[in-house]
């Protein structure tokens, strides 16, 4: 196979093996960098000797012209495959500005925060009241911070006996009163288990 053709004809036949292997490859977004990514799917030799008409050592010379002139990408694989690839093929990922995305007429604006309106059909919970400090053990067993040992000890049992076992904060209304408790213990230097 003796074909004689210019350098023009034989970049385009190599821009057409390049792409054609990219589309084989285009599950793996070959050209998500430009010609750095492109490169990774390009055309071996043997696509670009059958593209161009010549044979696999014809095609070499030439791209090894084209290296030299810098005018190709080289990206050697494992196994000796060589992959090719025409600079300038890919578009720059710079190049491309992103296309400003246009919504629907029918799609409803979004808000940062829902009208009142709309709120309770979103399931949106309205804000509460902050949150209060946390309280003082004798506010919670319902004595004076300078009561005796004995007197929050019955404070402390009275509330927990206070505590409805039906209602839904049981736990954390005992888990709560037990630890005023520990603290009015712990300000005496008392161990709950003496």
């Amino acid at each position: 196979m003796t074909t004689t053709i210019t350098p023009e004809e034989f970049e385009k036949a190599l821009a057409r093996a390049c792409m054609k292997a990219a589309n084989r490859s285009m599950i793996l977004e070959p050209f998500r960098c430009g010609d750095r990514t492109a490169v990774l799917t390009g055309a071996n030799l043997r696509e670009i000797a059958g593209e161009a008409g010549l044979s696999v050592p014809q095609a070499r010379r030439r791209i090894e012209k084209l290296l030299k002139d810098a005018k190709v990408l080289r990206h050697d694989t494992t196994g000796g495959c060589t992959r090719w690839w025409l600079v300038g093929l890919a578009p720059s990922p710079a190049a491309a500005p992103a296309a400003p995305i246009s919504l629907p007429p029918f799609v409803p604006a979004v808000h940062a925060t829902p009208s009142p309106a709309t709120a309770p059909r979103q399931g949106v919970t309205p804000p509460t009241a902050p949150v209060p400090a946390r309280q003082h053990w004798s506010d919670v067993l319902g004595v004076a911070r300078d009561c005796s040992t004995s007197e929050a000890r019955e404070a402390f049992k009275s509330a927990l006996a206070a505590v409805d076992d039906l209602d839904l904060d049981a736990d954390q209304q005992r888990q709560r009163i037990r630890d005023a408790y520990n603290a009015r213990l712990v300000e005496d230097g008392i161990s709950e288990f003496e």
